[in-house]
């Protein structure tokens, strides 16, 4: 029994000596996680694997799961809508291109600060002659939407009783009915309008007008039903989102991967005419 103080502080000294992340990242050495795989660049399938995603979000969450001593699988898992309910079912830890509303809030933790903000403007073509200093000088003018774009009741109430637009099948085809002259202006998402645009060669054909019509963030967003899910994992990625943010970081991913995403289509387009 004397060696009982002695062994009890020795004890005391190795938890003390212990990385903090070893004694409470605990249950989850593992995060799973996916997103919309159509979105460059925030996230796209990687041609050399598509059963992955790469983006400007893949490479966020691969900074902050290295940083904690975590593994990182970014899945492909179908479209946006599939996407979600992979996480919502917790067979998926993380949405890693999360938007937030009430009815994800009872599904989902958020991690703040959000990602970015996800800016929907008005593109015109790029000439002069369009008066814009709010979403107002929209009337009276022919636009386009994007068919499936999700901007919210305050604005879905505003458009139908104030606005002319017409749903384009995609963005690439709003954008070329765009700068041929079939429609004055499409609304859509700054970054993946950016995208698309210079992957075609009509970037310097547009114009986005300021400022934005919508304004929405895009988070991080955890299952409920994640096995990996607990305090410990949601404040380290609070933490770490607070420290890229700050860095901007998030942005430089995404000026980063507008240029990988533009090479990849150019190395696909010369490789389909050889």
């Amino acid at each position: 029994m004397r060696f009982a103080f002695p062994l009890k502080l020795a004890l005391i000294a190795l938890v003390l000596a212990m990385p903090i992340t070893a004694m409470a990242a605990g249950k989850c050495d593992r995060l799973v996680a996916t997103g919309a795989a159509d979105n460059p660049p925030f996230l796209w399938q990687d041609p050399q694997n598509p059963k992955r995603l790469i983006g400007a979000n893949a490479d966020l969450l691969g900074q902050i799961t290295e940083s904690l001593g975590l593994k990182l699988d970014l899945l492909y898992t179908g479209d946006r809508a599939k996407a979600l309910e992979e996480v919502r079912s917790g067979r998926v830890d993380v949405l890693a291109d999360a938007t937030l509303t009430v009815q994800r809030l009872e599904q989902l933790d958020f991690i703040h600060p959000a990602i970015v903000q996800l800016q929907t403007v008005a593109w015109v073509r790029n000439e002069p002659g369009f008066f814009y200093s709010s979403r107002e000088d929209l009337r009276g003018h022919a636009g386009m939407i994007v068919a499936g774009s999700r901007l919210g009741s305050e604005f879905d109430a505003f458009a139908k009783a104030n606005l002319q637009l017409q749903q384009a099948a995609g963005l690439e085809q709003g954008l070329q009915q765009l700068v041929e002259g079939g429609r004055q202006y499409l609304l859509h998402e700054r970054y993946s309008t950016i995208a698309a645009a210079d992957a075609r060669g009509w970037l310097d054909r547009i114009q986005r007008l300021e400022p934005p019509v919508v304004g929405r963030d895009m988070h991080l967003a955890i299952s409920h039903d994640s096995a990996c899910n607990d305090p410990w994992l949601r404040g380290q990625l609070a933490r770490k989102m607070t420290e890229l943010r700050a860095a901007g970081v998030p942005e430089q991913l995404l000026v980063h991967n507008l240029t990988v995403w533009k090479n990849q289509q150019s190395d696909r387009t010369s490789a389909s005419k050889k």
